[in-house]
């Protein structure tokens, strides 16, 4: 043994043992079996684990990172920014544009359903077809007026009767009048009476005559002259009685109840008249016309049905309430439901702009009309109606119809 060489110390040689116990190949069964050579598979599996740890990590790090405009992971500081310029992009749309979205539905502001007025029958002309358009006052339907026209032909016929009544009436009143007796009348008592104080001056003579006889003139010409002056009195009286009637006109009595009789006729005329006017008006309503300028909706009677005003039902047993249901699709309306915590956003007059599903590539005007002065508490909205306004030349009804779906957007006040 080289005298300079020293051998090492013995706990060097029990750690280089606990290493060579520690080898991996040793423990797991990978030392040489049978003199054979073992396979070191186990690191490399430890390997695959930890690339695929690091590789979850990395996916998670880059779908938590704050995303740009334009979807894409905003770069890392210290990743490198590119010096040459890019392509020039579309100018991202300016920030409270669009001050709240809401779905809703297109309605009418106005639709009716057309129905006689306080008559019904059985449809002998229908002129409805949906989706056409009527002027106001066309003719929608006719139903059987045949019952009507008896009624009304009865209601003139006694009109006719009381104003003949009436005027009976008031000619009897107009001869109580002063103004009724005529001159020629009052003349012919004049000379009447002038003839009876004629007469009964000439037997007032003659009796006066006979009585200065005395018993010389016969009893029986003393009695006839004095009849005659008395009847000759009486003549005279009573021609200036009639005289002063003719003048003076009837008692106050009699006017009072020819006055009476007047106003009851008239009454009766009245009364004539407003039931003639009830009958020949129902007669008009047998013919069923457009209420508004409008298109019609739906059909909902056909021809030979029998219509009733006071059907509340639709169709009921062959009988319906109305004919159709007709709206101006000129003047269409938004119906959303806002959220209350969205509604103080909203201000009457406010401009929109409205698509409507079926063709979202139009875009329609629209002004906030009106927001509804009553909440929805089961869902805590409040209605509100915006105005359509379809463009100058489009055909109402063309694009829009009512309860379609539409995407409301209320724009800022201007």
């Amino acid at each position: 043994m080289n005298p300079t060489t020293r051998p090492a110390p013995a706990v060097n040689g029990e750690m280089l043992d606990r290493v060579q116990r520690l080898r991996l190949d040793t423990q797991l069964g990978g030392a040489k079996a049978g003199g054979g050579g073992g396979v070191t598979w186990l690191p490399w599996v430890l390997c695959l684990v930890l690339a695929l740890s690091w590789g979850g990590v990395a996916i998670r790090t880059y779908r938590n990172a704050p995303a740009s405009a334009d979807g894409e992971p905003a770069p890392t500081p210290s990743a490198a920014k590119p010096t040459t310029s890019a392509a020039p992009t579309a100018p991202e749309p300016t920030a409270g544009a669009i001050e709240l979205e809401v779905k809703g539905y297109l309605v009418p502001a106005q639709q009716i359903a057309v129905s006689p007025i306080e008559v019904q029958g059985r449809i002998i002309e229908l002129n409805v077809v949906e989706g056409k358009l009527f002027q106001k006052g066309e003719v929608l339907a006719k139903i059987d007026d045949s019952l009507f026209k008896e009624s009304a032909a009865e209601a003139d016929a006694a009109l006719a009767s009381a104003r003949q009544r009436l005027a009976a009436a008031q000619q009897r009143w107009n001869a109580l009048l002063p103004k009724s007796v005529r001159a020629v009348e009052i003349t012919q008592t004049e000379a009447e009476l002038e003839e009876a104080e004629a007469a009964k001056v000439r037997a007032t003579d003659d009796l006066k005559r006979l009585q200065t006889i005395g018993a010389s003139a016969a009893a029986r010409e003393l009695i006839q002259a004095t009849a005659e002056a008395r009847t000759s009195n009486a003549r005279v009286e009573r021609l200036k009685a009639t005289l002063q009637l003719l003048k003076e006109g009837p008692r106050e009595e009699q006017k009072a109840a020819a006055k009476a009789d007047v106003a009851a006729a008239e009454a009766e005329v009245t009364a004539a008249e407003a039931r003639s006017r009830q009958a020949n008006w129902r007669l008009g309503n047998c013919v069923i016309r457009a209420p508004i300028t409008g298109t019609a909706l739906t059909k909902k009677s056909e021809l030979g049905n029998l219509v009733n005003p006071l059907a509340f039902s639709s169709t009921n047993g062959g009988s319906s309430g109305s004919v159709c249901d007709i709206a101006n699709l000129a003047d269409l309306e938004a119906d959303l439901d806002i959220a209350e915590r969205d509604i103080a956003k909203l201000k009457v007059g406010q401009p929109c702009r409205v698509r409507s599903d079926a063709y979202p590539g139009k875009t329609y005007d629209g002004r906030l009309d009106r927001i509804m002065p009553i909440a929805n508490r089961a869902n805590s909205t409040v209605k509100v109606r915006v105005k359509v306004t379809l463009p100058e030349g489009e055909i109402p009804g063309t694009f829009l119809k009512p309860d379609m779906g539409a995407v409301v957007s209320f724009l800022p006040m201007k």
